[in-house]
């Protein structure tokens, strides 16, 4: 098992671009032969359904990868007194979900944010209840520790 971190930007949109598209090559590995074998997004999605359920699809992924960040960086930013700056500071941390994830902020506001995340930021409800979610740390088994955060607040309010 190997776990890879991807500090070409290049590299990493490409990839990202690939989980989407239906058959796209992801990658490939040398079978016992010595022949190239690619392995396609949609081989990496059916796995996925026969592993975690047929409700399942790397878009999954992507989308509590996009709630984590989300949530880490609208926990860290106060929230503006006036509905202008609000919205501007909201599409700023949504711009940085966005650029992560090499989508649009339209795309990733969507599809790639729990709107729990905006919900709680906007009306003021989201430092006080991360904290309080961070009060009650507990480890989850594969789950790193802002993950297992995140994870205790969605549940605390119902998600």
């Amino acid at each position: 098992e190997w776990k890879l971190k991807l500090v070409d930007r290049r590299i990493a949109r490409i990839v990202r671009g690939a989980q989407d598209l239906p058959g796209q090559k992801l990658f490939q590995y040398l079978d016992d032969d010595g022949s190239r074998r690619p392995i396609r997004s949609d081989e990496v999605n059916r796995y996925i359904r026969e592993t975690a359920g047929a409700d399942f699809s790397s878009k999954h992924f992507r989308t509590w990868g996009g709630t984590i960040h989300a949530a880490s960086l609208f926990a860290q930013t106060e929230r503006p007194e006036s509905r202008a700056q609000q919205k501007r500071v909201m599409n700023g941390l949504i711009d940085k979900v966005a650029e992560r994830l090499g989508n649009t902020r339209a795309i990733c506001r969507r599809c790639y944010i729990h709107p729990q995340v905006f919900d709680a930021w906007s009306e003021g409800r989201l430092l006080s209840e991360i904290a309080d979610a961070n009060k009650r740390k507990r480890s989850i088994p594969g789950l790193d520790d802002e993950e297992a955060l995140v994870l205790r607040w969605l549940k605390a309010q119902g998600s």
